[in-house]
């Protein structure tokens, strides 16, 4: 699944618009990611890589992406473009991409916790990027998070105390394309630029796969449809706005100072 190791699934797949023999890690996250892409009315867009490419050339530039640039990814943005057949693999037209970035990390916390659970673990954190966990920590407690603030990730908003959910994090500070963070790493398909609402995002999940691919269905969605798309999931959120102030579904339990 990953984008820098030349010879991974997915980069032959990016580069060659087809693999026969593509791995079952592979097909069963990429069979995932349609689910919540079509849920999510592809507000969740695993083929939004050409998007990832037109920024981060510009960004090498020094500059931003043109709109004809930002149109003509666009263009080649389309989840149902990813065809399956067997343990076939294409992409439906020359120059699409697929990044798995944005749910692998999630996947791979859900992988670990069952093979932990496999062998008998019963108290465990497992940190691939998100979190999944099992039991308590060792003295007994729920296993608590700290929240980064996406404005200064060096001060804690909150601490959350894990009630056995995955939790899965995204921020614009993460990867910027800008300095002041307007322009970063999480795209909406249908604009081509990042939302402008919201810098950080949340989610608890019983799959870390479904709450790590949810935080960017949140991030396009804004704060005002938040609470709502949480009871539609069926998950918890938190969200901070571009001036710094967080909310969050009642669902989590959340320690302050």
């Amino acid at each position: 699944m990953s984008l820098f190791r030349e010879d991974s699934a997915l980069s032959r797949l990016n580069r060659e618009g087809r693999i026969d023999d593509a791995p079952d890690d592979l097909l069963e996250l990429l069979a995932v990611a349609r689910r919540i892409a079509e849920a999510s009315g592809g507000a969740f867009d695993a083929t939004v890589q050409p998007l990832w490419r037109a920024w981060a050339d510009a960004q090498r530039e020094g500059r931003l992406p043109t709109r004809e640039a930002i149109a003509a990814a666009r263009a080649l943005v389309d989840w149902r473009g990813v065809v399956v057949e067997g343990r076939r693999v294409r992409l439906a037209r020359p120059g699409m991409g697929v990044t798995l970035n944005g749910i692998a990390q999630g996947w791979a916390a859900d992988r670990v916790r069952a093979v932990l659970a496999d062998h008998g673990i019963a108290h465990a954190l497992v940190d691939a990027g998100e979190y999944a966990m099992r039991g308590r920590d060792r003295e007994g407690l729920r296993w608590s998070l700290g929240l980064a603030d996406p404005i200064d990730e060096s001060r804690l908003m909150a601490r959350l105390l894990a009630d056995g959910r995955c939790v899965a994090t995204s921020s614009n500070a993460q990867l910027r394309f800008t300095a002041d963070g307007r322009h970063h790493h999480i795209l909406d398909p249908r604009t081509g630029d990042s939302p402008p609402e919201v810098i950080g995002v949340t989610v608890a999940a019983p799959s870390g796969a479904v709450a790590d691919a949810l935080t960017k269905v949140f991030f396009i969605a804004g704060p005002g449809r938040a609470a709502a798309l949480a009871r539609e999931w069926g998950v918890d959120v938190l969200w901070v706005t571009g001036r710094g102030e967080w909310h969050a579904t009642r669902g989590l339990d959340l320690r302050v100072g």
